[in-house]
């Protein structure tokens, strides 16, 4: 069996630091190993690209709605809201309040 001191250990880091091709080849395994990338003073995306994905804790958060699935089954599915607009759009058509038919606004009279 090998047994590894701590004198060994500091003559090889020495070695490593001396030599460029081990330091280079260290370096190399390093990356390789831990997933590392290399140091090249440059920005490459690379923290933006390890960001975790916020689409499923969003669609996790913000659940779709249940109208979305009543229009489907129900014909004429309204919410409370859409009702309330329905009925206050009818009651304005009724007083002559209404918006106008289409390509029949105050625009189109200025010529």
């Amino acid at each position: 069996s090998i047994t590894v001191t701590m004198a060994s250990l500091t003559a090889l880091r020495k070695l490593v630091q001396n030599s460029p091709t081990l330091k280079r080849g260290a370096e190399y395994a390093r990356q390789e190993i831990f997933g590392h990338l290399p140091q090249l003073n440059i920005q490459s995306g690379h923290q933006k690209a390890k960001k975790s994905f916020t689409g499923p804790y969003l669609a996790r958060y913000y659940p779709e709605s249940i109208n979305t699935y009543a229009r489907k089954v129900h014909e004429g599915w309204e919410t409370a809201e859409e009702e309330y607009r329905r009925l206050k759009l009818n009651q304005r058509r009724r007083k002559g309040k209404g918006p106008p038919k289409k390509g029949s606004g105050s625009r189109s009279k200025r010529k």
